[in-house]
């Protein structure tokens, strides 16, 4: 069920912004907007310096440091440019956009995000098989490497789990069921995530 503010209620009153997020950030005044258009040259930057530190650990090995420095490296304005950093505020890193604008090089900023996923598979002599996973993201930032067609997308991130070097994940951002060859597979997703484009300086 949609509420005003964009955000979409998943499972028991838990709400995820996976739409048209208007920024709330903890202490920053940041701008809302739709920017589904930005350079695809910056955006190709911001990838390549995230693809690049892959197996590294990037300046002080939190989440921020990454996204920080390939914005930077890409000539994009980074999160102190739209706000005061705090250690646990949600930061602010271009343009919301929504789920469905979702690119390569945008930004996702978490709170409180959770999925669960599911994966049952049937065999053609008639068994099936079960398969779990649970992933959860309590304060953290990430840069998008690709995006998937089920509502979810292969990030580069570090620091998830705590010391870990820059990796990619495949995260999910829709309560969805879908069918793929024999396997059925449910997501639940709760908690908040925002969606943002970076900006040229």
């Amino acid at each position: 069920m949609g509420t005003p503010d964009g955000t979409v209620e998943i499972d028991d009153g838990t709400l995820a912004r996976i739409e048209s997020p208007v920024p709330g950030p903890i202490g920053l005044d940041a701008p809302s907007g739709s920017g589904t258009h930005s350079q695809p040259a910056m955006s190709t930057r911001i990838l390549g310096y995230a693809r690049r530190q892959s197996g590294t650990r990037v300046g002080d090995g939190q989440c921020f440091a990454l996204a920080d420095r390939a914005l930077t490296s890409a000539g994009a304005k980074t999160a102190s440019d739209f706000g005061t950093i705090t250690r646990d505020a949600d930061y602010v890193w271009g343009t919301s956009v929504a789920l469905s604008d979702l690119q390569p090089g945008d930004v996702i900023q978490f709170r409180g995000y959770v999925f669960d996923r599911e994966t049952t598979t049937e065999h053609p002599d008639g068994s099936t098989d079960t398969r779990t996973e649970k992933q959860g993201r309590s304060h953290h930032t990430a840069v998008v490497e690709s995006v998937g067609s089920h509502g979810d997308a292969m990030v580069l991130e570090q620091n998830s789990p705590d010391g870990s070097a820059v990796h990619r994940s495949h995260l999910y951002f829709t309560t969805t069921t879908f069918t793929e060859g024999g396997s059925t597979t449910t997501v639940t997703v709760q908690g908040t995530v925002w969606f943002y484009r970076p900006q040229p300086r």
